[in-house]
């Protein structure tokens, strides 16, 4: 993996990053705000975590990898940075941010069982679902702070999949074929789980934008082929640079 690419990575894209323009008034009608409230806060609660078990595991197995450790920092305040800007859009439409779900202590709880590659690849099937998710509400957008939020959103979370995925072709690369394969049943169970879940909680707000169930879990699992096909390709090369754009 090539940790000082990704730490410069991280490091430029915190740079001149333009704030929405909050100035513009919303076309949304009272009823949709409110559904949008309900289900933006949910994500908003999902990225506000600190990190801390994370970076603590990250630090027992990567010791000697410093720019991996410092990356993963910058990742975690990246996401906060989706948290802020996400609250933002929840209080925009009227609402407030709650500050517990089941879904996200649910994430929490499995993200914590068994170590830090348990925890990337729960982490990466939550990523996967919330770009469907963003990728459908941009698609629908009739606001055009939404619409640039998501936009964002989808750009950040396109390149946190690469950055997990050539963190994950690392720890697989001594693995046999068996294993690799069971690692890779085992994601897609659990990414079925958090898609069908993450309707449940949020097909209130993707119906009424104008998505559909079908829609929702046809991108999801397209999200969820393109990084096990990402996840292919890095494996093969491990001296290969991040391909940013």
């Amino acid at each position: 993996m090539n940790a000082r690419e990704w730490l410069n990575y991280f490091k430029q894209n915190r740079i001149n990053r333009p704030e929405l323009p909050w100035h513009v008034g919303c076309p949304l009608d009272e009823n949709t705000r409110k559904i949008l409230c309900r289900s933006l806060s949910h994500f908003q609660l999902g990225e506000s975590g600190e990190g801390k078990f994370l970076l603590q595991q990250a630090r027992k197995q990567a010791q000697n990898d410093v720019d991996y450790i410092s990356a993963l920092a910058l990742f975690i305040q990246e996401e906060q940075e989706h948290a802020r800007l996400l609250e933002r859009l929840v209080r925009r439409f009227g609402g407030e941010p709650v500050r517990h779900h089941w879904t996200h202590a649910a994430f929490r709880l499995a993200r914590r069982m068994c170590g830090l590659n348990f925890e990337l690849q729960v982490l990466v099937v939550a990523e996967i679902v919330g770009t469907a998710y963003y990728r459908l509400l941009q698609m629908r957008a009739r606001d055009v702070v939404l619409d640039e939020a998501c936009q964002l959103f989808l750009r950040d979370e396109a390149r946190h999949l690469e950055f997990h995925a050539c963190r994950l072709r690392d720890a697989q690369v001594t693995w046999l074929p068996a294993e690799r394969a069971a690692w890779s049943l085992n994601f897609q169970l659990l990414f079925t789980v958090a898609a069908n879940a993450a309707w449940f909680d949020h097909r209130q707000a993707l119906t009424v934008s104008g998505g559909s169930k079908h829609e929702f879990l046809m991108i999801a699992r397209g999200e969820c082929n393109q990084f096990l096909r990402q996840l292919d390709v890095t494996r093969g090369d491990l001296s290969a640079k991040p391909a940013f754009t």
